[in-house]
């Protein structure tokens, strides 16, 4: 079951028929709905682009809801920004999922083969929604988006081009935060020189 897309600007709406029909079709009794970007589709500030959905996500089908809505809305906060001027989608729209040790299903990152099938889906979205700078979370994003040989600890809180037009500003990914406490600082100091810049 696919979200409304009139509720969507025709550029992005067209973008997104187009992703649809080319999906749907590629796994058959498989469920692996789409997850879309949500936000301010026309120009927008910033457009945050995160690595892909997570369980919550899939069930709401709204991107960036759940633990990763909690890490957006510090961002948020951090940036001094509203969700309502940026737009929020990820690299790829699916869940990509795995068997953890006790038989659970729980996230992985993406693979070879599902970014080959979305990346340029994002590029159409990135398109369409004309952002005026772009924000990578951690590196599938940022590969995605830039010659793919840098990684997020090369570069993060700089500005680098992006392969999709607009200016890119890398970040850690929020997440990477609970196993990492120490990135905490820098991530919050990269944020607020974001903010600096978008003043």
């Amino acid at each position: 079951m696919f979200p409304l897309l009139e509720v969507f600007m025709p550029g992005l709406q067209s973008v997104y028929k187009e992703m649809l029909a080319f999906f749907q079709p590629l796994w058959p009794g498989e469920d692996k709905p789409l997850v879309l970007g949500e936000g301010k589709e026309d120009a927008p500030v910033l457009m945050l682009v995160g690595e892909a959905p997570g369980e919550t996500e899939v069930l709401k089908r709204r991107p960036f809801v759940g633990k990763a809505g909690k890490n957006l809305d510090e961002f948020l906060t951090l940036a001094r920004l509203n969700r309502e001027d940026i737009f929020v989608t990820n690299t790829v729209k699916i869940r990509p999922t795995e068997k953890g040790p006790t038989g659970r299903t729980r996230n992985r990152a993406p693979n070879k083969e599902e970014l080959s099938l979305f990346v340029p889906w994002l590029m159409k979205e990135i398109q369409a929604v004309r952002p005026k700078a772009l924000v990578t979370l951690g590196n599938v994003p940022l590969k995605a988006l830039t010659d793919g040989k840098i990684t997020v600890g090369d570069c993060h809180g700089q500005w680098l081009e992006s392969r999709a037009g607009a200016p890119l500003f890398a970040l850690y990914h929020p997440a990477s935060i609970i196993y990492r406490r120490a990135l905490a600082p820098v991530y919050e100091q990269d944020v607020l020189i974001l903010a600096e810049n978008l003043r």
